[in-house]
């Protein structure tokens, strides 16, 4: 996989936003984080979610999953 620019990363999270939301139990947020020198997209669940559920790179884009549990307000 290539290093991915910012501009990339942003379409990849867009595409991706369209795929999952409504469809995934869980989903908490889709971000834009900087790893091993290049962009790519991270996606907040709230659990981990069934194997195949999420890609691991959208368009050459990779994409991270961070389980962060339950959310709740301050």
């Amino acid at each position: 996989m290539s290093a991915a620019t910012l501009e990339e990363a942003r379409a990849a999270k867009a595409e991706l936003r369209a795929r999952l939301l409504g469809k995934l139990p869980g989903l908490r947020g889709l971000g834009i984080t900087f790893v091993d020198g290049s962009y790519g997209v991270k996606i907040l669940v709230d659990r981990r979610p069934a194997d195949g559920a999420i890609p691991d790179a959208v368009d050459g884009v990779p994409v991270i999953v961070d389980v962060v549990g339950e959310l709740t307000p301050l």
